[in-house]
């Protein structure tokens, strides 16, 4: 051996022991934190019917003062003396009572709780909207009007005014029909927003004292057929159970 190793033992021994720093990852046996524990809320109990009956009467009244409460600020319409009585059944009769028998339908539980026969709500679901503007193009203007130079400004006037009418009904169909309809989700949801876009529209027609079949189809009956496509695409999703 040479005489400069002796006494210092094989180096091959200390190049090995190198290796006991490195740790062995198939060995880890660090502590590994116990999960944090899950916070158990108590289970919300689902409304009563009677409760579920309570909020919806509310969610009806609240709209219902909503959009009568700006008819009484904004006035009803003047010329009720040139107007004849087809004319007001057409333009406010005739939607208040689609807004009603539309909201039925789309709330009737039906003889096995699942609503009415399908066929009654795409039925409605159309014939609603189209109702409106049936009455707003199809019914004759009852009296001679000249050029109206403001017509894009009251059209976008009453068109806004009639959507703002009609959010609040959404909002609180939106609050009180959570997970109301087990089938057919989509055409009730649809239902809804059409009837709540009838009851402004006929409303808007209280207010507003234009005859122009244009302003009021556009004006007062887009608002509808927007109404209604916020019930079936965006309605549906808290509506559908």
């Amino acid at each position: 051996m040479p005489q400069d190793l002796q006494g210092h033992g094989d180096p091959r021994d200390t190049e090995m022991g190198l290796f006991d720093g490195i740790p062995d990852p198939c060995n880890d046996q660090r502590e590994v934190p116990p999960p944090p524990a899950r916070l158990h809320l108590p289970p919300v109990p689902s409304p009563t019917r009677d409760q579920v009956r309570r909020r919806r009467l509310l969610a009806f009244g609240v709209s219902l003062a909503w959009v009568l409460a700006h008819l009484g600020i904004y006035g009803v319409r003047t010329d009720w003396a040139d107007l004849p009585a087809t004319y007001l059944t057409a333009q406010v009769l005739v939607p208040f009572c689609l807004a009603l028998v539309s909201l039925w339908v789309a709330l009737s539980k039906g003889s096995r709780g699942l609503g009415l026969d399908a066929r009654w709500l795409w039925v409605m679901a159309v014939v609603g909207p189209a109702a409106f503007w049936v009455a707003a193009f199809g019914v004759p203007e009852p009296y001679a009007t000249g050029a109206d130079e403001s017509f894009w400004i009251s059209l976008f006037v009453c068109f806004d005014l009639t959507l703002a009418w009609v959010a609040v009904p959404l909002v609180a169909a939106g609050l009180t029909l959570q997970r109301a309809f087990p089938s057919a989700a989509g055409w009730k949801s649809g239902l809804v927003g059409g009837a709540a876009g009838l009851f402004c529209g006929a409303t808007m027609n209280l207010h507003c004292p234009s005859i122009d079949p244009a302003h009021v189809g556009l004006a007062h009956g887009t608002p509808v057929l927007i109404a209604s496509a916020v019930g079936t695409l965006i309605l549906v999703r808290w509506a559908r159970a």
